[in-house]
């Protein structure tokens, strides 16, 4: 479901595998050495190559995925991939048509070129870019202005003022005016007063103490500055929720199409030996009762291709919320859309598991939002004891007249002012108060840092567990199929022979249907614990994530 204006995949990003480890190569080994030197407090995410190009569904995936590092697949043939460039934007898929059926590498190319959802994540990026310049505000050049006037009654006083006011990233304030101050004013506000050609001032604040190596604005332009970082952990969490949903639709669909053809298999074995018993039962050689015997099994398969067929429907509908054109609009694939088949399992290899969860601790966006969030409290905290310390400022004020001197003369010499403001709460409740708000937090945070990464390493191993489960499950429903194919076909001979009748047929055939419905909930089941063994260890996720318009 390619198309222009889509999302791309920058940079380079992890192959498809399943959890089908045969052994750790080199390139693994490096891989893992690199992945256990990483910091608690700052994991950064590996290089990891391209996906492999979609191939035809009617032949059977024979080869090996990898991994960054790890070989995941044994086969008999390996997956042509297509070259990249690093940095070069991802080939889409080849487009959908009604030839062409569809793979699962289209659904999720769909899902990064227009699903709604990653949209409304991706936009999260503005939201918090916006709330860091609003933070900048907090440090904007302030232009000030005023005009005073008093032109009735016994003092007549005029003045205009104008100044800067510039906070500093270093604490503290630069500020300057000019004024002008004419009249007969008061004595008691001869300040006010200038000479014929105003007042220039020049003056600048400065924190000694409180408010020094970090401010509250200061702070809340940090915690913005983080809180932007913590959207890509964020929108690459909601991506791989978004993938896992959309393959296991995909799979989903895959099974109702597979049992589709099935029930349509069975119907057409009932159907085939209607016109066969039309001509015996003409010619005298079997009772009339066999036909309708046989008409009442095709009564009954066709109900039960209905129902096949309704499933098959619902889940093309379910499907196409992920399967969607460039423009963004759902498509609702036909079943001639269908791939002719599952592709083939494999063995897991659980030898694999330890490199897997190290893996999965060094790529899961979990891990690094809840990193991002430890230094955004460690802000917190900063603030919290800058609170505690008391306020000290340092203040300088230079001012000068110029024009015609006042009647007093004693506003034309150049004026410097410089003074200490001193204040402190003696109980600082507010300070305490947020010093142990502040270490709850950290606290909860330790709390939720080790439930995550249990939580994720418990994930890796369920995942293995189902596919190795499903991947036996396989192994035991294809056994019964031969089984119940086997006695399907003495059944019928017997029948042939007279020996045997069409209830005991019927019994046979629908055996041999249920097996084949078992080995397809299987297959559902193996494939859906590989698109959440793949979500487990962030194997999806690409360097970078844009959107197109």
């Amino acid at each position: 479901m390619g198309g222009s204006g889509g999302l791309h995949r920058v940079g380079k990003k992890s192959e498809p595998q399943a959890s089908i480890v045969a052994s750790p190569n080199r390139e693994q080994e490096r891989a893992i050495q690199q992945v256990s030197g990483i910091d608690e407090d700052r994991l950064t995410l590996p290089e990891f190559p391209d996906l492999p190009s979609p191939i035809e569904n009617e032949e059977r995936i024979e080869g090996e995925e990898r991994i960054e590092g790890e070989e995941r697949i044994e086969g008999e043939e390996r997956i042509e991939g297509e070259e990249r460039i690093e940095g070069e934007e991802r080939p889409n898929s080849t487009p959908v048509g009604p030839t062409q059926p569809i793979v699962l590498e289209q659904v999720i190319d769909a899902i990064y070129q227009s699903y709604p959802l990653l949209r409304i994540a991706i936009a999260g990026r503005d939201i918090a870019a916006g709330d860091n310049v609003s933070a900048q505000g907090e440090f904007d050049l302030k232009l000030k202005a005023d005009t005073l006037n008093q032109p009735r009654g016994f003092y007549q006083t005029y003045r205009q003022g104008i100044g800067f006011d510039q906070p500093l990233y270093s604490g503290g304030n630069v500020f300057g005016a000019y004024r002008l101050g004419q009249g007969y004013f008061e004595p008691w506000y001869g300040n006010r007063e200038t000479n014929g050609g105003g007042e220039f001032q020049l003056g600048l604040s400065v924190p000694l103490w409180q408010n020094r190596a970090v401010d509250e604005r200061r702070a809340q332009l940090w915690r913005t500055a983080y809180g932007q970082s913590l959207v890509e952990p964020e929108i690459r969490s909601q991506l791989l929720e978004f993938v896992c949903d959309g393959s296991i639709a995909y799979w989903e669909w895959v099974a109702a199409g597979q049992n589709f053809r099935y029930a349509e298999q069975l119907l057409q074995l009932a159907e085939d030996r209607d016109q066969q018993l039309r001509s015996q039962v003409e010619e005298g050689d079997r009772a009339e009762a066999d036909l309708t015997d046989n008409q009442r099994l095709i009564v009954g398969r066709r109900v039960k291709r209905l129902a096949t067929l309704q499933k098959l429907q619902t889940t093309a509908v379910k499907l196409s919320l992920y399967l969607r054109m460039p423009g963004g609009t759902p498509f609702v694939p036909e079943p001639q859309l269908l791939p002719v088949a599952f592709p083939e399992p494999f063995p897991v290899a659980r030898d694999a598991l330890p490199q897997d969860i190290q893996f999965a601790q060094a790529r899961r966006p979990e891990l690094m939002a809840l990193d991002i969030t430890r230094q955004q409290l460690a802000v917190d905290y900063q603030q919290a004891l800058n609170l505690l310390q008391p306020t000290l400022d340092g203040q300088m004020l230079n001012s000068k007249d110029v024009g015609l001197p006042t009647q007093k003369g004693d506003k034309t010499p150049y004026q410097l002012e410089a003074g200490l403001l001193f204040s402190v709460p003696l109980q600082r409740r507010k300070a305490k108060g947020k010093i142990t708000s502040v270490e709850g937090k950290i606290a909860q945070w330790r709390a939720k840092r080790q439930y995550a990464s249990d939580k994720i390493s418990i994930e890796v191993q369920a995942a293995v567990i189902a596919l190795d489960m499903a991947f036996q499950a396989i192994i035991q429903a294809r056994e019964a199929i031969r089984l119940n194919e086997e006695m399907q076909r003495f059944e019928t001979i017997k029948l042939e022979k007279g020996d045997s009748d069409f209830l005991r047929l019927n019994l046979r055939e629908t055996a041999t249907f249920d097996a084949r419905v078992a080995e397809v909930e299987s297959l559902l089941r193996y494939f859906e614990s590989q698109s959440e063994y793949r979500a487990a260890i962030a194997v999806d996720l690409p360097d970078v994530i844009e959107m197109g318009p």
